[in-house]
């Protein structure tokens, strides 16, 4: 039930209220901010008449009971919300109610620095159907008081810290009696070697209560594991396993239960549980070789890293769920809608990565948590948005900080996080060097620097499983780590995406590298390179004619994209190139346009094949179009060619394939409007080609803001726009 005023009425929302308008009180965001293209000021203040705080003397001497700008109510269910402080505040009369701190909208990550005179709080605008913003903001307020415990300061040092891995040029081996004592430190610590009071240091009660108020979501844990194996019944993925997110789903809807179930004051169980997630995150899991998988998420799933996973995965989930799916007609689905959804989990992840960066711990269920999250951002937002890139960063950052770019074998790691850790090593390769191409950028992860191992063939039952079995499957393995039963599973995949993004690796190096003279001896090595790992790989991952496995076609795609990236990258370099460029194009475009004939045939298209139509065959569409009116219109430069130009198959091919794109790469992907503008030029062309006389008024549209005038300026538009560097998501 919404909370109302004391008039009876329900509250508008903030810019309603201060311009004084009539709000609809529609929730998350109000037709009125819509109309006025104000949607990203629009939310509903839980207590909008109060005050700012007046001093941090008087702020430290109440109990911070009031909630910060959060406030998910559509989690809570009638009874339950009946024992909430009203209003999410102090009863009326309580000075604290009067403390407010004025609120800013500053953008917070954990990568980034606050001013030294800014009193930080983790903080998020949230509706009471959702959360509100897509990022997480802090408040601030300057302030030359000296330091308090309770407050939280960018430059203070967070008790639950470690350096993480040190490598050989370290200062670790590099200064005399630094090692035996950073030895000590990387140890993991006992459970109980730490105080409350060093949690009550580190985390204010602000923190403890955000923490609750995204902690209200597991109410809605049923739908939010139904969601997640309508996608595993797609695509189980192949970094991170389906049984892993059963455990800590089971794991928590049990913690949440006995923690709420029969209590009066539920949400003051909550704000336990809270800190019981804080004690977890800032304890350290002790690993043991014999630990299972089970035995890890019962560790692990109470954290607020593992909570940002599952919370990302959710949201990540949501793209592959087809939009008409009647689990998005939900009444007390949260958001309202799909994308309402997805905008909660993209945001409680966040707020999520920020409450563990508070404590400054970093794990595996950490990086798991990033490396899901940076898909979702890149999802959510595209490819070229700085927030993606930015992410990356993150991802990057703590896959070095724990060491896994220079895997060894230790012994006291579980068989299946073993193998877990090359997988995340893999998706995070791929993903830095899919977003490298795309925007032209050097790679963060190189291999020179880098052990990157292949991960074992093995399916995910045979990663968890008993020791007895599991050896039982590496008997099977042939000498390489490949199955010898000719099985494409999750092992398969990401072994043969390891061997592609070293190929993407040796391509961005002939792209953007510097002191390469002879490029196109460059591009021939990198070319037989890649020929001959795909001709080694085995017989049941090589393409054939008659194959019709989705996820082989969308591998042996892979193969042919990277020989397009080649091609393309030659042909920009020296001009030369373009007959195998077309070549290779056209055989991306015939694979895809076969693929999709059969799966609608069966009347069920692939998530993967959905996927290459935009990735993949996008760019080779439009390098087939720069070629189609190169040579169709004599105003252009003649391309001088050995082989016959295959002009009629190529029209015919690009006009089915668009018809296509329209139907199945989906408006809510971040990449859409690249797609949109890449369909619009190839149209163009074939207007331009099939246009039966040159006199006939041709109409001068404009993308992006450029207007399309004559052949010459349409074919300066076409060389422009980055094809080649579109990319695939090569992670789960």
């Amino acid at each position: 039930m919404e909370p109302k005023r004391r008039n009876g009425q329900l509250p508008s929302c903030e810019p309603c209220r201060k311009s004084k308008l009539g709000c609809d009180h529609t929730r998350p965001i109000c037709n009125r901010c819509v109309r006025r293209g104000r949607t990203e000021e629009c939310f509903y203040h839980p207590s909008p008449l109060t005050k700012p705080r007046q001093s941090n003397a008087t702020a430290q001497s109440k109990n911070h009971d009031s909630i910060r700008d959060l406030s998910v109510s559509s989690t809570v269910s009638g009874s339950s919300a009946a024992h909430r402080p009203s209003a999410l505040t102090k009863p009326r009369g309580s000075k604290a109610a009067a403390i407010r701190k004025p609120r800013q909208k500053l953008t917070h990550g954990p990568s980034q620095s606050q001013s030294p005179n800014a009193n930080v709080s983790v903080n998020a605008s949230v509706s009471p159907v959702g959360i509100h913003a897509a990022s997480v903001s802090v408040s601030a307020s300057v302030s030359a008081s000296p330091l308090t415990i309770g407050e939280s300061h960018a430059w203070e040092k967070r008790p639950f810290a470690n350096p993480g891995f040190l490598g050989l040029t370290s200062y670790s081996d590099n200064v005399t009696g630094y090692a035996a004592v950073l030895d000590h430190a990387m140890r993991p610590r006992d459970s109980g070697s730490f105080a409350s009071g060093s949690i009550a240091a580190a985390v204010d009660s602000r923190q403890v209560e955000l923490g609750a108020q995204v902690l209200l979501l597991l109410d809605h844990l049923p739908l939010f594991e139904e969601l997640l194996e309508k996608r595993f019944a797609m695509w189980e993925g192949w970094i991170f396993s389906t049984q892993m997110f059963r455990c800590i789903i089971e794991v928590l809807r049990d913690l949440y239960r006995d923690a709420t179930e029969g209590m009066q004051d539920k949400y003051a169980c909550v704000l336990e549980l809270s800190r019981t997630f804080f004690r977890n995150t800032a304890t350290e899991i002790q690993l043991r070789a014999s630990m299972m998988l089970s035995e890890y998420v019962a560790l692990s799933a109470a954290r607020w890293d593992t909570y940002a996973l599952l919370l990302s995965s959710i949201g990540y989930a949501i793209y592959h769920v087809a939009h008409d799916d009647p689990i998005f007609q939900s009444g007390n689905l949260p958001g309202k809608d799909r994308k309402g959804l997805r905008r909660i989990a993209l945001a409680a992840s966040d707020i999520c990565l920020q409450l563990c960066d508070k404590l400054g711990m970093i794990s595996d269920s950490l990086c798991c948590a990033i490396l899901q999250h940076s898909v979702l951002v890149h999802h959510t937002y595209g490819t070229g948005d700085y927030r993606t890139w930015q992410k990356l960063g993150d991802l990057t950052t703590i896959l070095f900080a724990l060491g896994l770019h220079q895997a060894g074998d230790d012994k006291n790691i579980p068989f299946f996080l073993s193998e877990s850790r090359k997988r995340i090593m893999i998706g995070a390769y791929g993903m830095d060097k899919d977003l490298a191409l795309f925007l032209g950028r050097p790679p963060r992860i190189c291999k020179q620097y880098c052990n990157i191992q292949s991960p074992l063939d093995l399916t995910w039952e045979e990663l968890i499983a008993a020791p007895t079995v599991r050896q039982a499957a590496l008997q099977k393995l042939d000498a390489q780590g490949w199955n010898t039963e000719g099985k494409l599973g999750s092992g398969a995949r990401a072994r043969t995406i390891h061997l592609a993004c070293l190929i993407r690796e040796d391509i961005l190096e002939l792209s953007i590298g510097q002191g390469r003279d002879n490029v196109e001896e460059h591009a021939e090595r990198v070319l037989k390179r890649a020929r001959q790992w795909r001709s080694e790989l085995p017989a049941f991952l090589q393409w054939g004619p008659e194959s019709t496995n989705p996820e082989l076609a969308s591998l042996h795609l892979e193969f042919l994209h990277q020989d397009f990236l080649i091609y393309s990258t030659l042909v920009k370099r020296t001009g030369k190139g373009h007959d195998a460029l077309i070549k290779v194009s056209l055989e991306i475009i015939t694979c895809l346009l076969d693929l999709v004939s059969i799966q609608m045939r069966a009347l069920k298209i692939h998530m993967l094949t959905t996927y290459d139509l935009c990735y993949v065959g996008l760019p080779a569409a439009g390098a087939l179009a720069t070629e189609l009116l190169r040579h169709s219109q004599p105003t252009l430069e003649p391309v001088l060619s050995s082989a016959p130009f295959p002009r009629s198959e190529i029209i015919q091919k690009l006009s089915v394939f668009i018809s296509h794109t329209d139907t199945f790469i989906q408006q809510h992907e971040g990449d859409y409007e690249i797609a949109l503008q890449g369909q619009m030029l190839i149209r163009q062309v074939l207007d331009r080609v099939l246009s039966p006389t040159t006199e006939q008024a041709f109409p001068d549209p404009s993308i992006n803001g450029i207007t399309i005038g004559d052949d010459v300026d349409f074919m300066a538009l076409l060389e422009s726009f980055d094809w080649e560097q579109e990319i695939r998501p090569t992670f789960s």
